[in-house]
């Protein structure tokens, strides 16, 4: 049986919407012989990322509310939820109504657990193996109405114990004297007030269970059902953390170990006894000289050998570790190894101690917190492959020992995190996004959006999906960084991404954010939509017009075309000079895009069956979280079809970047700017697309160039094309808090 789901509602920052995780089977992880070595632990985990204070930490706390039957406390309650409930009762007494009705203050916790259960075909026969679940501990959650069930669930309410405790408070509360306080913090002294009843005393509350028909079950035994090993993040670590866990792996290899454990009994024995015949004649004499303080009282003193096990795998056990042919003690080690071997250790008394088969009555989850700590991130990257060997060789060794079956686990690993690495390390190891719980703050509380496969590329069958495979190849580089940005921008080409950064750190609003930048080619912006669409971050995609010109329109000769006949384009015979040409667009008329993006958000926009590639007055794309912008008006009179050419129309006067061009094209520029020696720069504007083709192979170099002109004189630095302006303009709307009123269906922006 394994853990499919726990849904948490009304506990810290969880609410009571979107608030599900989901959680990936416990697979057997075993090491079996003559079968290719393969993954075992990535297949068996689940992954919870987000960034900071988003409720990662809460899911396992709130298990362990459950488990151990804890109360909660005023500060476990959602804030949001006790300030909306305690506005309810505000407007009731307002309105001279009963509160008599009104609810009291909940948590609710629902699990959802999955369990095998198997029919044998052949009964009586020994050889039909039955692996199915044993449900005694299940069996009050068992609906009557099915014999068979393969989903239970349970349901556990935190509540108070007598309502009309808490109506009385609350009004006692609303009803109170606050005229010598600031109007402004009335609100927040009501709060207070409320928390310190709700904190003053445990009996307050109750916990009870359900089944999934409301039926009340009586104290059932969840200690039995579930256990969680939980592996905390080491924040602090101790000097001693290393020889602390090995010794418990020690304790537990002795205890195990029948042989070995009555060897080390009989010689701790041996030991006292030797003690204790060493210093009984100084006890004798110390009694003796005590006497003639107080004989009357018969002072003395008694020596005896006091030699225990915990005392000698503690304190008479040097632990020291490996670091290539040498052993060193564990406070030389740099921090990231000693939170690397703590965690190993851990493991390995986790598995030391896992009783065979112990899945089929209970559920065994195994949660890891923030691992990366202390980690550098080539070491955070190979993190899943690391423990994935570690228990490869743990369980390797734990079978050499046994002499019936191989040692396995039945166990669902649970991995909190907030490094892009170990997700790299996660989806790669995996091939696959599926099992990731994806945590995001929403109007101050959590809210879990489950990832897979299918959602991640928008299509039901995303198997031979080439769209998935592109993604999942591309995010290895830099994209699972998106998990964990406040915002993310979408670019084109090198220039765009080299200069983005300089121009956001300008941005008042966007300096105080996180904005990630990924250069994945705007044309391909479309695949990440379902993904962006799910993690609901704000997303700006900056792509080019990408008007598609004939080749006589780029200086090019169509090969397909015959010499001296008429082209089909302009008419003009091939073969002659003015047939080919770099062609200005002063007009979108009849024009189309070869860009995939923009052709695929216009089809959207206009609710068309087809991708639409038309030009003709088209807009923005606007939906929800995500932006497109690209060359749609003119500059200059021109039409831009690259960020190159629109740079260029946009600061055709402008020194800075013409001392770039220079550099970069002299030849060119001089052919271009000083055709007769006088040097005017407007004459850019009517050979902008020119100068861009010129800059196609050299892109890099006009970027990192223009890049350090504008740091070492940035007062003269180029201005944006209006297009990327609009688009940052956006982005730092959606991120201050008046964005989030803007309208969320408006699919075209003007």
């Amino acid at each position: 049986m394994y853990l499919e789901s726990l849904t948490i509602k009304n506990f810290r920052k969880f609410k009571d919407k979107n608030n599900a995780v989901h959680f990936v089977g416990s697979k057997e992880i075993a090491v079996k012989k003559d079968q290719e070595k393969q993954s075992l632990v990535a297949p068996s985990s689940t992954l919870i990322i987000g960034k900071n204070n988003t409720g990662k930490t809460t899911i396992a706390r709130a298990l362990n509310l459950i488990i151990n039957k804890l109360k909660p406390k005023a500060y476990d309650f959602n804030i949001d939820y006790l300030r909306e409930l305690l506005t309810l009762y505000e407007t009731t007494l307002a309105e001279n109504e009963s509160i008599e009705e009104l609810e009291t203050p909940s948590i609710e916790f629902k699990l959802q657990i999955k369990v095998n259960i198997k029919k044998t075909t052949k009964p009586d026969d020994p050889k039909d193996e039955d692996d199915s679940d044993i449900v005694n501990n299940l069996y009050q959650f068992i609906p009557i109405s099915s014999s068979t069930p393969d989903l239970i669930e349970i349901i556990v309410k935190a509540h108070m114990r007598e309502d009309s405790a808490f109506r009385n408070e609350v009004s006692d509360v609303i009803r109170a004297d606050y005229s010598k306080i600031d109007k402004n913090k009335i609100a927040i002294k009501k709060m207070e007030l409320l928390c310190r009843f709700l904190n003053s005393d445990q009996n307050l509350y109750k916990t009870s269970y359900f089944t999934s028909a409301g039926v009340e079950v009586a104290d059932p035994a969840l200690s039995e059902l579930i256990q969680v090993k939980e592996i905390k993040a080491n924040r602090h670590l101790s000097e001693k953390v290393l020889s602390d866990v090995y010794q418990k792996i020690i304790s537990s290899q002795y205890a195990a170990n029948e042989e070995d454990k009555n060897r080390l009994i009989q010689s701790i024995k041996n030991i006292n006894d030797e003690i204790d015949g060493s210093v009984g004649e100084k006890s004798d004499s110390i009694s003796e000289i005590l006497k003639e303080i107080e004989d009357s009282h018969h002072v003395g003193v008694s020596l005896t050998g006091n030699v225990s096990e915990s005392s000698i795998l503690k304190n008479l056990i040097k632990y020291s570790f490996r670091d290539g042919d040498d052993f060193i003690p564990e406070d030389q080690f740099g921090l990231g190894y000693v939170n690397l071997l703590n965690i190993i250790g851990e493991i390995i008394h986790y598995i030391d101690g896992y009783e065979d088969n112990s899945h089929q009555n209970r559920v065994n989850l195994l949660f890891i917190e923030e691992p990366e700590a202390f980690m550098h991130p080539q070491m955070q990257e190979f993190f899943i492959t690391r423990i994935d060997n570690a228990v490869q060789r743990i369980l390797e060794l734990a079978t050499g020992k046994k002499k019936t079956n191989s040692k396995s686990l039945h166990c669902q690993i649970v991995i909190t995190t907030h490094s892009s690495h170990i997700v790299n390390s996660k989806i790669h190891s995996c091939n696959s996004f599926d099992n990731i719980n994806y945590l995001t703050s929403i109007n101050k509380f959590s809210q879990v959006i489950k990832l897979d496969d299918a959602i991640v590329c928008g299509k039901q069958n995303p198997d031979i999906d080439d769209d998935l495979k592109f993604i999942k190849k591309h995010i290895k580089y830099k994209v699972s960084e998106l998990f964990f940005a406040d915002a993310i921008i979408f670019v084109e080409g090198v220039t765009e991404e080299t200069l983005s950064h300089f121009y956001l750190e300008k941005n008042k609003t966007l300096r105080n954010y996180y904005v990630s930048i990924f250069n994945i080619n705007g044309a391909h912006g479309e695949l990440y939509y379902p993904l962006i669409k799910a993690l609901q971050i704000p997303c700006l995609v900056v792509t080019d017009l990408d008007i598609k010109r004939e080749a006589c329109e780029k200086n090019e000769t169509n090969p397909d075309h015959k010499k001296e006949a008429e082209c089909n384009y302009c008419g003009k015979v091939a073969g002659v000079d003015d047939h080919k040409e770099f062609k200005q667009i002063t007009s979108l008329q009849k024009r189309i895009t070869t860009n995939s993006t923009i052709a695929k958000f216009n089809k959207v926009a206009l609710n068309e069956d087809t991708n639409n590639t038309k030009l003709d007055a088209i807009n923005y794309f606007a939906s929800d979280n995500l932006y497109v912008v690209f060359q749609k008006d003119p500059i200059q009179g021109q039409y831009a079809t690259s960020f190159e050419e629109a740079l260029i129309l946009s600061n055709f006067d402008n020194d800075v970047l013409n001392s770039v061009l220079e550099s970069c094209k002299p030849a060119i520029y001089k052919s271009i700017v000083s055709p007769k020696g006088d040097k005017n720069t407007s004459n850019l504007i009517s050979r902008s697309f020119e100068f861009q083709r010129k800059l196609k192979n050299s892109k890099s170099e006009f970027a990192n160039n223009l890049l350090y002109k504008i740091i070492i004189d940035e007062e003269n630095s180029p201005k944006l094309p209006t297009y990327i302006q609009d688009g940052i303009d956006w982005l730092a709307n959606r991120l201050t808090p008046r964005g989030d009123v803007m309208e969320e269906n408006n699919n075209v922006a003007n």
